[in-house]
């Protein structure tokens, strides 16, 4: 049974699960299906059964707030807006991350061509941006985030949330460029979203929306045609001042506006609180370290490298490593790393206002891969450099303890130093293998030049191929140095 989710934060793995989730973005409009609709498709028949509701420009936006937004918010003020609604939901992780690695990714050039069209196309002024021109959009500032409703985090269980924000004129014609008037033609109609090549389409009804904020609308959407297991989503859209709001929760079964209603219901508190927030407690957000590089900066440098077996290399986007704005969350272990460990956790907080991009690699074979990362310290940064001080820890080690991100360990063993030549201040390669019955043999390599590092693993049948394969990871570190002008 399919299943619409979105996954937030997280970072790379098997199967690129970033840009996965880049594509899941496309869900939050789009809904999901068991296949692809008719594209052209005529609208529904029949009169419409809700207006948009455009209370004065005075009017509070609900219980519990004391105005509408009046400055325009950055990404990052925008994050803090959702991650501090969460801390008072008693949410204990940040729900909202750097929008820097989704504004990046939009120029990496790795995203899917996606496009979306209404029937009657006049209507498309009510649906939100598709999320990839939404990232790419510089004219208007967003951030993105999940609120779960609960313990339980799931489709059903878990609002997707978009802000944005601008001067108020702005904002308003970007996300709320309507008449009342076209509102009432556009009660029903079909929405047409192609990736890829690939078209579906779905149905939407616009719905009467409670009164929040200066304008809003409710949308409920499903398949079409509808398959068995299909989930339908309802859409709640405000504006609010400087900012405007998009939340969207998947239903298992939506066939009415009674359905509909208790999504509607939840997302119309959250909006509140986040309006609330944003009013009566501003966020204040500290600017990251001075870099050399940017997100866009680190993105635009791997074009023109190649990989391992010299195909072209993408880095499909890049954020500044620590605790996401308005949370208190970051890596929660610090300090020096025993000899003979692979902490990426301890890694990771001792690089705290870095700027980090991660990516994939695809090779001949579904399962040949090499995963790998690129790090820009800040300007100040200083030694001990933290690659510097894993190399050191790896050497002369028969055994090494990986510690898992987000918990759990695993042991090394038979590992051997590899030689590698390469042009760079400090650099480390090493060969193990997994108690996990394989065979395989996994080679980890990694550079330094200056504030910019390098790393990538790779895996190899055999432990002789490991010299050639850690050789051939040194020339891609050689390769990403030369771009950068080191």
């Amino acid at each position: 049974m399919p299943v619409c989710g979105i996954e937030i934060g997280g970072g790379f793995g098997r199967g690129g699960r970033w840009i996965a989730c880049a594509a899941a973005a496309l869900l939050v409009l789009a809904g999901c299906s068991s296949g692809g609709g008719t594209p052209g498709a005529s609208p529904s028949e029949g009169t419409p059964t809700a207006t948009v509701t455009t209370p004065p420009a005075s009017s509070s936006s609900g219980p519990g707030t004391t105005g509408l937004p009046e400055a325009v918010f950055t990404d990052q003020e925008l994050v803090a807006i959702i991650n501090g609604v969460a801390q008072h939901r008693g949410v204990q992780f940040p729900t909202a991350q750097d929008s820097a690695r989704q504004r990046s990714g939009a120029s990496s050039g790795t995203f899917p061509q996606v496009s979306t069209e209404t029937t009657p196309s006049e209507c498309t002024s009510l649906v939100p941006q598709n999320p990839f021109s939404r990232w790419a959009d510089k004219g208007v500032n967003f951030a993105e985030g999940a609120m779960p409703m609960g313990a339980q985090s799931g489709p059903a269980t878990t609002i997707m949330i978009t802000l944005r924000s601008a001067e108020k004129d702005a904002i308003a014609k970007a996300d709320f460029g309507y008449t009342d008037d076209l509102a009432s033609r556009c009660g029903h109609f079909d929405l047409a979203s192609t990736e890829s090549g690939r078209t579906s389409t779905y149905a939407v009804q616009l719905l009467a929306a409670p009164p929040i904020g200066e304008k809003q609308h409710g949308l409920m959407q499903t398949t079409k045609p509808k398959g068995p297991g299909d989930y339908g989503s309802v859409v709640l859209r405000s504006l609010a001042g400087t900012m405007s709001i998009t939340l969207s929760l998947a239903v298992a079964e939506l066939n009415s506006e009674a359905d509909a209603k208790p999504a509607l219901d939840s997302m119309a508190a959250l909006a509140k609180e986040l309006i609330d927030q944003a009013v009566t407690k501003p966020p204040t957000v500290a600017p990251p370290p001075s870099n050399s590089r940017s997100a866009d900066d680190l993105v635009a440098l791997f074009k023109g490298v190649t990989g391992p077996d010299g195909s072209p290399v993408a880095l499909p986007g890049a954020s500044v490593i620590g605790p996401a704005p308005g949370s208190s969350a970051g890596p929660s272990l610090q300090g020096p790393v025993p000899p003979c460990t692979y902490n990426d956790e301890a890694y990771y907080g001792s690089l705290l206002g870095s700027v980090l991009g991660q990516g994939q690699i695809q090779g001949a074979s579904k399962m040949d891969y090499t995963e790998f990362s690129v790090i820009s310290m800040p300007t100040t940064a200083a030694p001990p450099y933290p690659l510097d001080t894993r190399a050191a820890a790896l050497r002369d080690c028969a055994t090494i303890q990986e510690v898992i991100l987000g918990g759990g360990s695993r042991e090394w063993s038979a590992v051997s130093k590899l030689n590698t030549t390469i042009a760079a201040d400090s650099s480390y390669a090493v060969a193990y293998q997994l108690s996990d019955g394989t065979g395989e043999w996994h080679v980890r390599a990694g550079a330094r030049k200056g504030t910019l590092s390098v790393e990538a693993n790779n895996r190899t049948s055999s432990k002789a191929a490991a010299q050639a394969t850690a050789d051939a990871l040194a020339a891609f570190f050689g390769s990403v140095f030369s771009h950068a002008g080191l």
